[in-house]
């Protein structure tokens, strides 16, 4: 819960200094999911928060835009759809021989700008600064928008999960925004999304990713 995240000791202070003077939605997103969105938070507000939690924590999770703070929660649904389609993706780059560079939960910052710490990113072809391929798993809806957090690091592709579906978004080449969602991955075109989705929905691990593996035979 969120609460019991943001309420132990050392956190709290900070939490509670980013709150004053600004306006805090808190959502339950439900699924075990929760959300709190703070209006007006300063940049060092966020990096207080970020550093009295953590780096090495699996969650809250913080993101960041333009004077909006995003601390959110995740469910056991949310992480097993992370592991499952990580592990689908990274499947598919062995198979694929491409060159690939797992970026993780690694934290993305744009100084006093925008902040992010998403479900899953790479590079691919060389190691960058920012990921090409980021994954979102968003089981609720409201918050920050992630694509546009996710345009001011120039991110080539954003997957995310949405109501059992898998969008594709694709970075527009003017940079201004992203377009989709689309059926179909520029950056890995010989990924049958229709696969992943199917595999994704099974309820054994073993089975799933082994139907994944056979697809790619």
């Amino acid at each position: 819960m969120i609460v019991e995240a943001l309420t132990r000791p050392g956190v709290y202070r900070p939490v509670l200094k980013a709150l004053q003077g600004h306006t805090a939605d808190g959502k339950n997103g439900g699924a075990g999911e929760d959300r709190l969105v703070v209006s007006g938070a300063s940049w060092e507000s966020y990096l207080d928060v970020d550093r009295a939690l953590g780096h090495d924590r699996a969650e809250p999770r913080l993101y960041y835009l333009d004077g909006e703070l995003e601390i959110t929660t995740t469910s056991l649904r949310h992480e097993r759809l992370k592991k499952w389609l990580t592990g689908f993706i990274e499947d598919y780059l062995l198979a694929s021989g491409i060159t690939a560079f797992p970026h993780g939960q690694a934290t993305l910052r744009a100084l006093k700008e925008a902040g992010a710490e998403p479900d899953e990113s790479w590079c691919l072809g060389k190691e960058r600064e920012y990921p090409d391929l980021v994954l979102e798993i968003a089981l609720t809806s409201g918050g920050i928008d992630k694509l546009e957090i996710y345009q001011r690091f120039s991110v080539r592709e954003v997957w995310l999960w949405r109501k059992d579906n898998l969008e594709i978004w694709t970075l527009k080449r003017s940079r201004s925004g992203y377009d989709g969602p689309h059926k179909k991955s520029r950056l890995l075109p010989g990924l049958n999304l229709a696969d992943v989705i199917k595999c994704a929905g099974m309820d054994s691990w073993p089975q799933a990713r082994l139907a994944f593996r056979r697809t790619l035979k």
